[in-house]
């Protein structure tokens, strides 16, 4: 076989969002007052990969926002390097035992410091995302268990309900 530069000259296969590794029940999308929810709970370090490459694919109208739990992830300055270069992440909120470490990665990615948070748990991270979240936002909650996710619905829910009897 001959090497020539047309081989050098192919460009890349482009991403397939349809192709994705991650099992349906790591994985759940839900929308919640215009909200779409990502909640990716157990992942491995190619799941999340996986998971960066769905919320850059998906079709978003507002912010693109990653709420990321530490605490059953191994993580450092990559994963929020990540969150930025592959996902697209324009807020990043962090807890857990790495969270500061996701949030350094994510801010030296190019990030600004209003938009890279460090919670101390995952209900914190929780109301603080229920309180800046608008429709058309879409979060992808990684490494959260499910009852964040639920939480973070709940919290939407009732913000919306108190806003409607504010304005009766």
């Amino acid at each position: 076989m001959e090497w020539t530069d047309t081989l050098m000259l192919e460009p890349a296969p482009p991403s397939k969002v349809t192709h994705l590794r991650i099992p349906r029940d790591a994985m759940e999308v839900r929308v919640a007052q215009g909200v779409s929810l990502i909640c990716a709970s157990n992942v491995t370090h190619m799941e999340m990969t996986d998971a960066l490459e769905l919320l850059r694919g998906f079709r978003a109208t507002g912010r693109r926002i990653v709420m990321c739990d530490t605490s059953r992830l191994t993580a450092g300055r990559q994963l929020g390097q990540a969150i930025v270069a592959e996902g697209c992440g324009t807020i990043v909120i962090s807890c857990g035992s790495s969270g500061r470490e996701v949030a350094i990665g994510a801010r030296d990615s190019g990030l600004d410091l209003a938009n890279v948070v460090v919670c101390q748990d995952s209900k914190a991270a929780c109301e603080l995302l229920a309180n800046r979240l608008l429709p058309g936002d879409t979060v992808l909650l990684l490494g959260a268990e499910q009852h964040a996710c639920d939480q973070l619905v709940d919290l939407l829910d009732r913000r919306a309900s108190n806003s409607v009897q504010t304005a009766a």
